[in-house]
């Protein structure tokens, strides 16, 4: 057993444990948590759960350009910028016991819109709307199935630098036109 002298115990306390930081994607869940407080949040693994029921409606909250690259296998692209209005009136008769899950690409825009219609879907029979934590960067960065005209692929859309820094992979983000 070896003994420390007293200025190596000293020496040993000092050291500090290397501080080990959030994902910075994580740093914007908890943002977008924060922000859309009336929002049920789940993470990809509860989504990917939630998937496996015939009763969920999967919607990408992205552009086409940015939809065309890669989605969620079963995914219908919604327009970010839908009104309310149009929204009810193409999901609205089909909500009765259906659960939406929403998302983008890091879960601003779907949180966004997922707070316009919810009480309107709910009204109309919807069982929850939910908001996927990370969006489409945290599917992709913990390497879940994407799709590309029907054949899985490895691609994301990075929408832009600044918010493509959070995706893991980046030999796998592209950048095209939205």
């Amino acid at each position: 057993m070896a003994v420390l002298s007293g200025a190596s115990q000293a020496s040993e306390q000092n050291r500090s444990v290397p501080e080990v930081k959030p994902h910075p994607l994580a740093e914007v869940e908890q943002s977008v948590r924060k922000d859309y407080t009336r929002v049920l949040h789940s993470d990809p693994a509860e989504i990917e759960r939630l998937l496996a029921d015939p009763n969920v409606v999967l919607l990408d909250v992205r552009e086409p350009g940015e939809f065309a690259i890669s989605h969620l296998p079963g995914a219908t692209r919604v327009d970010p910028n839908i009104w309310t209005s149009s929204f009810v009136n193409a999901f609205g008769q089909k909500a009765a016991g259906k659960t939406f899950v929403l998302y983008c690409a890091v879960g601003v825009r779907s949180s966004r819109l997922a707070q316009r219609v919810q009480d309107s879907l709910k009204a109309a029979g919807a069982r929850d709307v939910v908001n996927m934590s990370g969006g489409i960067f945290r599917w992709h960065n913990e390497q879940r199935t994407l799709i590309q005209n029907g054949q899985r692929t490895d691609i994301v859309h990075k929408y832009d630098d600044y918010w493509g820094r959070l995706i893991d992979r980046q030999d796998k983000a592209v950048n095209v036109a939205r």
